[in-house]
């Protein structure tokens, strides 16, 4: 099992970086509305040249999500060859010491 921070923590943090995203987009468009035609035409210059410069990257994947989607991807048939004393008999699978007794 892969340990998984609380989905309470992870919602709170996706929704403070909306929040905060809306709040700036809120005060940009709000300042936008006194600039003259000529200031907004550099401000829509200066988004274009940072957003060339720092391309907005996709949001990544918690990697207990790509694992989630790895371990689907296996057939059932292999995961029935997966020994289930694996823990216990760890030296025997992979140095092929006599298993232990328990």
């Amino acid at each position: 099992m892969v340990a998984q921070p609380s989905s309470s923590i992870a919602a709170s943090s996706t929704a403070e970086s909306d929040q905060s995203r809306a709040i700036s987009s809120e005060k940009i468009l709000a300042a936008l509305q006194y600039l003259s035609p000529e200031q907004r035409r550099q401000v829509l210059d200066s988004v274009e040249f940072l957003t060339q410069k720092n391309p907005p990257q996709p949001p990544q994947k918690p990697i207990w999500e790509k694992i989630d989607e790895r371990m689907a991807e296996v057939p059932d048939e292999e995961w029935e060859r997966v020994p289930t004393d694996g823990s216990y008999q760890h030296d025997h699978y992979l140095y092929g010491t006599p298993k232990r007794e328990l």
